[in-house]
């Protein structure tokens, strides 16, 4: 088993990585807001005997990540796109929920620790507006397993309430955000076609149908009808 102090090297050194290739925005409020939210929800995780650290990079993209070891990190484009604290809020307690519940761990536990360090490892001649879609197929190697997935949005739900936020939120945002994927895709090699939310994040569907069950108890039937089996 890998232990906290190992872990939290890895998270370190993937981190100094992330930040050599993706800048950190230098809008101090807008990274204070951030951490503060982050704060709030860390108050009430899982896993309080981590140090964990919050960081807005500069990238369009509506997109979001975590490292192992208690690193979170925010697009700046996914920031523009929360209309309130809530939506944010929401996003952030998914990756803390990733975190708290050792998805990276276990997954580097279970042989894919080689594609988890080439997650930051990034060729350094490349523009800064190309290296956040980097990052992102990068990520689409490591995507988590629907298990994860859910697991994370019933946690995130669970930390919102406790934290405060409207969990309804992280509804709203993720129909915002398949929205968004609908009318805006990547193409990849091979002729695949994939959003650019679903690379980091798949199984939105999915997703939209676990956080009504975890909110209201029940979710609606196109729910099912539209979530892939």
């Amino acid at each position: 088993m890998t232990s906290t102090e190992k872990e939290v090297e890895m998270g370190r050194k993937l981190a100094r990585r992330v930040e050599h290739e993706l800048p950190l925005t230098a809008d101090e409020p807008l990274q204070q807001r951030v951490q503060m939210i982050g704060e709030r929800l860390v108050a009430v995780c899982d896993r309080k005997e981590l140090l964990y650290h919050f960081a807005v990079v500069e990238d369009k993209e509506s997109n979001a990540f975590s490292l192992p070891g208690g690193y979170v990190f925010v697009n700046e484009g996914l920031i523009k796109a929360a209309a309130s604290d809530d939506e944010l809020a929401g996003v952030i307690a998914h990756e803390l929920a990733h975190i708290s519940a050792r998805h990276a761990v276990k997954r580097y536990e279970s042989s894919i620790g080689l594609q988890l360090l080439q997650l930051a490892t990034l060729a350094t001649r490349q523009g800064d507006a190309v290296r956040g879609v980097n990052i992102a197929g990068r990520a689409a190697q490591l995507a988590y397993a629907r298990g994860e997935e859910l697991e994370a949005d019933r946690l995130g739900v669970k930390y919102m309430r406790a934290a405060g936020f409207d969990p309804k939120a992280m509804l709203t945002f993720l129909e915002k955000l398949q929205e968004h994927d609908r009318e805006k895709t990547h193409y990849l090699p091979r002729g695949f076609v994939r959003p650019q939310y679903a690379l980091t994040h798949p199984f939105v569907p999915d997703r939209i149908r676990e956080v009504k069950e975890a909110i209201f108890g029940v979710a609606d039937y196109l729910d099912y009808l539209n979530s892939p089996q």
